[in-house]
């Protein structure tokens, strides 16, 4: 409840997003549960229309970069790079060329 209502302080939906991706990164599992119990009011802040306006600034809003990055320095090493990962149990794998994924 409190998480919610400091969000819903902002007026800026792009101030909104920053929040959201901080809780992310502090407390994963809140993020989420966050996210299904408003889901209505949190998507078109995480996704579509805002994360279009995230994409845009990422240069003035980036903090710390999530995920893992291969570059082609490691062309021919890949899997050792994945072998590398902590995680062990990995559920869902998004690849991508860097551009931005919208849509």
């Amino acid at each position: 409840k409190k998480v919610m209502h400091n969000l819903r302080l902002y007026q800026v939906p792009l101030q909104r997003y920053m929040a959201m991706m901080d809780l992310q990164e502090r407390n994963e599992r809140l993020f989420y549960k966050l996210l299904i119990d408003n889901v209505e009011e949190l998507l078109p802040v995480v996704y579509t229309p805002t994360v279009g306006e995230a994409c845009q600034k990422y240069g003035s809003i980036f903090k710390r970069p999530q995920g893992l990055f291969i570059s082609l320095k490691e062309k021919g090493r890949i899997l050792e790079v994945l072998k590398n990962w902590p995680e062990k149990s990995i559920q869902v794998i998004v690849v991508t060329d860097g551009e931005r994924i919208l849509g």
